[in-house]
């Protein structure tokens, strides 16, 4: 598939486990992020509603980080992607990925409704996949370390369904599916910002149930051509597959 990341370490979810617990079958990130933000229904203290100025990446809208439950559900999952001054956590230097309760809610109110000791293993997914996305993308930023040793993440966008141009051209000549989500993530390269395509594809075995993810994550336009050829060849170099 090109310059991607397996989540080698297998889905999160453990479907062959009698006590996973889990009652549907397939990708449970199908159809894009289960969270739907255009809603404007949760106002609770747990999910306060996005601000025009803090543009929200669709599955990591601001958050409380200070839960007020002891209930392990609503514990945010620790973050380590940094902001660019404007991350949905509390001081806006970080991106924090959304609780397993959170994440229920989201699902009931997209219609798409899981059981709610499901939600710890959907949130491990969604947690799992987000970081995964980051390390694909660092690997691209290591080519310019010199000039910008901690680049931040300023922003995300969303386009379920709307394929890029390499997922179109492989799904044409067979050489996979089309990704279940697509992602752009703007990276602040220490003041200059840099577009990321990320094209998520997931592994199903025979029964339909998800056993990996893959991260097809690259720099976008023709800017970021050599840098997508510099980590072909080092790739091949290292004897990594490119696939």
């Amino acid at each position: 598939m090109g310059d991607n990341q397996a989540l080698n370490r297998g889905c999160p979810i453990d479907h062959k486990a009698p006590s996973s617990g889990i009652k549907a079958k397939g990708n449970p990130l199908a159809g894009g992020c289960p969270v739907d933000h255009r809603s404007k229904a949760s106002t609770s203290r747990e999910e306060p509603p996005d601000r025009d100025d803090r543009p929200i990446h669709p599955c990591m809208r601001k958050v409380d980080a200070k839960p007020t439950t002891l209930d392990p559900k609503d514990e945010i999952p620790e973050a380590y992607i940094p902001a660019s001054g404007r991350g949905n956590s509390d001081d806006g230097k970080r991106w924090l990925n959304p609780s397993a309760n959170q994440l229920y809610r989201a699902l009931k109110r997209k219609n798409k409704p899981i059981e709610s000791e499901d939600s710890p293993s959907m949130a491990d997914v969604h947690t799992a996949v987000t970081d995964g996305t980051w390390s694909a993308i660092m690997e691209y930023e290591s080519f310019h370390k010199d000039k910008c040793p901690n680049p931040t993440l300023a922003r995300f966008s969303g386009k379920d369904g709307i394929y890029s141009f390499k997922a179109r051209v492989l799904n044409m000549l067979g050489l996979a599916p089309l990704p279940f989500d697509r992602h752009d993530w703007v990276v602040d390269r220490c003041g200059k910002e840099v577009t990321y395509i990320i094209d998520y594809y997931a592994k199903e075995d025979e029964k339909g149930n998800t056993e990996y993810y893959t991260i097809d994550a690259r720099p976008a336009h023709m800017s970021g051509l050599y840098d997508r050829t510099k980590m072909i060849f080092s790739k091949w170099w290292n004897g990594e597959s490119n696939w």
